[in-house]
């Protein structure tokens, strides 16, 4: 009778062990799904990076029916950038109203930049649709990534925070290959480009949620929670775990208004981490990074390939996002720091073989390698730029800073990080006239080196931590939180309970 009982017990508990894993199953599908869904807004915007990449030449072709000149051509190119930090600003607006009502704008913006620059006729309204598409790119950039970062569980958040970079980089290879198809229809290509909102929109619509942090910051408990468990892959009447406890914990209960907005600003566990970031963008942006996005096809040519150019930038294109997949895996195997190191030295090594390659060209050596050497070295700055430096500064925005000051910091990083794109884009072909080619691609390789240095002794690692571990972290005491904690929970129970009570629900926790 004892063995049966021990039998029973046994069985008992392999069937709750079972259901939990079936639930994390069926959680993280969700959370995929989700993450997938709302990537999908980044895609239209994306495309803004790559189009003046291949609507310059023939847009300066003697057959366009919008000429412009060299000057005209390299305005816009910097449109875009332009208007993203006006994208990223605004981005802290709308996503303290919520994360789905800024992924629906975002979509709605980069649909109408797409059909301005389909339906122009002067220079002057193609600039419009130029910045107006960089506004749509400055809302994306943030809000997918913190989006994907409040909805993922500790285990995964490491892979969908790149997520955005993969979805970017794929925007990127797609505008380049309808540039490759439709080489002298620059009207038709941005027709294509605005197909995608429009697909987006839809998925907003009709499947994404709200996000179960911004709701808790709310005081939106009740929604939060029922959200939140559907991410967990619980069933709506089952009873609410510790975890879920913890993850809906309230950081900060002191209200919404700027006054008190600002003062958590500059506490150290917000001020902290925007510095780190901040200069990890500035290290991104003067590598040279999103100059070879702009810039795809005279990079190509000015670094010697012997390829068609556009040919070239769809192999950058895809280069591009075949790092952005891999970086998915690094991240979560190796954090952060790791693969941010090994970016920045490859890329250094990488610029620099280039920078002395073009030198000794200058001096009239021949070297017979038929263009071989520069694409090789073109192709691994943008793939080992992409496992790191491109990608992990903008994954880390969704996860190092406070909830409190998330949609604040977010926007205000990620303005300041375009702002430096812009005049890195901007700067481009004085840079070639003044310091030569070689010389531009040794500055890329400083800047790069600079960066690493910084990373190794600055970049903490946030692998394997939760989002109030993270914001733990850079507090002044960790165990002054850490003994808060539970009788936070025991204030939360009493929440949920007064919650599920009130909805009818009689399970207990």
């Amino acid at each position: 009778m004892n063995g049966n009982g021990l039998s029973m017990d046994i069985k008992m508990e392999w069937r709750n062990d079972e259901e939990m894993k079936k639930c994390e199953r069926r959680g993280v599908i969700y959370q995929i799904l989700m993450s997938f869904s709302a990537n999908i807004a980044v895609l239209g915007p994306a495309m803004g990076f790559g189009y003046s990449a291949v609507v310059l030449g023939p847009l300066m072709s003697s057959s366009s029916d919008v000429k412009i000149d060299f000057n005209q051509a390299n305005w816009i190119a910097t449109a875009s950038a332009l208007g993203i930090p006006v994208g990223c600003v605004l981005s802290s607006f709308f996503m303290r109203h919520g994360r789905k009502l800024t992924l629906f704008i975002v979509s709605i913006v980069s649909f109408i930049g797409w059909i301005i620059i389909y339906m122009s006729n002067t220079y002057e309204q193609i600039l419009i649709g130029r910045v107006i598409s960089g506004i749509s790119t400055g809302l994306a950039s943030v809000s997918t990534t913190v989006y994907s970062g409040e909805i993922a569980n500790v285990k995964w958040r490491g892979v969908m925070i790149t997520w955005t970079g993969i979805f970017i980089a794929l925007g990127i290879l797609i505008v380049y290959v309808f540039g490759y198809i439709l080489k002298d229809d620059w009207r038709l290509i941005a027709l294509m480009c605005a197909l995608f909102p429009i697909i987006s929109i839809a998925l907003i619509l009709l499947v994404l949620p709200e996000s179960p942090i911004w709701l808790r910051e709310r005081g939106r408990l009740d929604e939060a929670l029922e959200i939140l468990k559907k991410f967990r892959g619980i069933s709506k009447d089952d009873p609410v775990t510790m975890d879920i406890l913890l993850e809906l914990k309230p950081r900060n209960q002191q209200g919404n208004n700027k006054k008190n907005v600002l003062k958590h600003v500059f506490k150290r566990n917000a001020l902290i981490p925007f510095i780190i970031i901040l200069m990890y963008f500035l290290f991104q942006q003067f590598s040279g990074i999103f100059v070879t996005i702009y810039y795809a096809i005279d990079i190509v040519r000015s670094a010697g390939v012997t390829l068609d150019p556009y040919i070239g930038a769809v192999f950058i294109g895809g280069t591009r996002l075949l790092g952005s997949f891999l970086i998915t895996i690094f991240s979560s195997k190796y954090g952060r720091r790791i693969p941010s190191i090994i970016s920045g030295s490859g890329m250094t090594f990488f610029m620099a073989s280039l920078s002395i390659y073009l030198f000794i060209i200058d001096k009239g050596y021949v070297i017979n390698d038929n263009g071989i050497i520069p694409a090789i070295c073109i192709l691994m700055y943008i793939f080992l730029s992409t496992l790191g430096f491109l990608s992990i500064p903008f994954a880390m925005i969704g996860e190092i800073y406070p909830s409190k000051v998330k949609d604040l910091l977010s926007g205000l990083t990620t303005c300041i990080s375009y702002i430096f794109s812009s005049i890195t884009v901007k700067i481009y072909p004085d840079m070639l006239s003044y310091m030569g080619k070689h010389g531009v691609f040794f500055f890329y390789a400083i800047v790069s080196l600079a960066g690493t240095i910084f990373v190794l002794l600055f970049l903490p690692e946030t692998k394997g931590k939760s989002l109030n571990e993270i914001e733990d972290m850079f507090g002044k005491k960790k165990s002054e939180n850490i003994s808060k904690i539970n009788d936070t929970v025991v204030i939360l129970s009493n929440d949920i309970e007064n919650i599920s009570l009130k909805n009818g629900n009689t399970n207990k926790i």
